[in-house]
């Protein structure tokens, strides 16, 4: 039985399998060999996660609040933006605070941590990328089949249900073979594999799954999307981000939702295609490919885990309501903490100004108007 056991990578290795961890930062401190290069590059990653850590959680939590609280109907994307958060939050929740302690520390933990904790990096990745398939898909279906009925709310939380299942089905190799030993190298967790056969490839099955099989299903339905609107020569009935049939400013709302969901999938395959790079050189590669695999593992720590945060950002930054939601909820904050009086200024398309308590706020908040 061979198990991976990376000691020469770098202390955190965030990966589409996991996270691969190792003493190393222990190791160089023992041995004197800590360089001003790498405790620059701990401080800048340490400073990355908890600025990750406090932007996404509460990016991600204001995200599931105010599309929980609106009033009114939900859609089926808008179910589709909650699971995208949650799937972030579970990254953010289970892994980032092992992350930091690791890097504080110098040390895994124990056998449960690889074991569970590990294994949800993956969980929280596939979970994610099926949930902005999905998300392309169905604005694909809406705009070929505008005048179809919207899926009914049992159908959604099974699709969403579905997504999960398959996530940790996904995810069931790696608890399996995941195990954790400590020795004068430190402590680590690894991949007990039956061979090096069976390594390589779960590591493709995983860059299919996660990576090339969704940009190629999400890039077919977005040129299909294209082709559908570059037809559309005035405006016609179709399907709004609200789910509703609506023949008023349709269209530009559709075309405003592809934008989100691209900058998304855009970002995600900037954020992730490194760290499917560096675990493709690791496991088919000689040791030329390692010291190239430790290179990319650097940067690709980083962007992998602040890709966690950053659907929130696009979210709160391009859909209206969302947008009008943080705002509200920051003004709230600053009434609470005493630095603002308690009223609040609607956009400037309706320059309006209200007098309320911050109860009064709270609804006034979540029945605003919507993007």
């Amino acid at each position: 039985m061979q198990g991976r056991k990376h000691k020469e990578l770098s202390l955190l290795s965030s990966s589409n399998k996991g996270l691969v961890l190792n003493n190393s930062t222990a190791m160089n401190n023992t041995t004197g060999n800590t360089t001003s290069s790498s405790e620059f590059y701990k401080t800048l990653t340490l400073t990355l996660y908890f600025l990750t850590f406090f932007v996404g959680l509460i990016g991600n939590l204001l995200v599931v609040v105010i599309i929980v609280r609106r009033k009114k109907k939900k859609s089926m994307n808008d179910f589709f933006v909650v699971n995208l958060s949650v799937s972030d939050l579970f990254l953010i929740i289970f892994c980032l605070p092992a992350l930091i302690y690791v890097q504080l520390i110098g040390y895994v933990g124990s056998r449960f941590y690889c074991k569970f904790v590990w294994p949800m990096v993956t969980v929280s990745y596939c979970s994610s990328i099926f949930t902005i398939t999905s998300m392309a898909c169905y604005r694909c279906k809406v705009l070929l089949h505008p005048l179809e009925l919207p899926p009914s709310k049992k159908y959604v939380l099974l699709w969403i249900s579905t997504i999960w299942l398959l996530s940790f089905t996904t995810a069931l190799p790696l608890i399996i073979v995941s195990e954790f030993r400590e020795d004068f190298h430190g402590s680590t967790c690894f991949e007990n594999w039956p061979s090096p056969n069976f390594k390589r490839g779960y590591t493709v099955a995983l860059f299919i799954l996660q990576y090339l099989w969704p940009l190629i299903t999400i890039a077919v339905a977005y040129v299909r999307i294209g082709i559908d609107l570059s037809r559309t020569k005035v405006r016609r009935a179709s399907v709004s981000s609200r789910g509703d049939v609506s023949d008023r400013g349709a269209k530009e709302d559709n075309i405003r939702i592809i934008k989100i969901l691209a900058a998304i999938v855009v970002l995600f395959a900037i954020c992730m295609l490194p760290v499917h790079l560096a675990w493709m050189y690791l496991d088919f590669g000689g040791e030329r490919e390692a010291e190239i695999a430790r290179v990319i593992f650097k940067f690709s720590d980083i962007l992998a885990i602040l890709h966690s945060c950053l659907n929130a950002v696009i979210y709160g930054a391009l859909t209206k309501h969302l947008r009008y939601g943080f705002t509200s909820c920051f003004f709230r904050w600053l009434t609470y903490l005493g630095l603002r009086k308690n009223r609040i200024t609607r956009p400037a398309e309706r320059q309006q100004t209200y007098e309320c308590t911050p109860e009064e706020l709270i609804t006034f908040e979540t029945s605003g108007k919507t993007g």
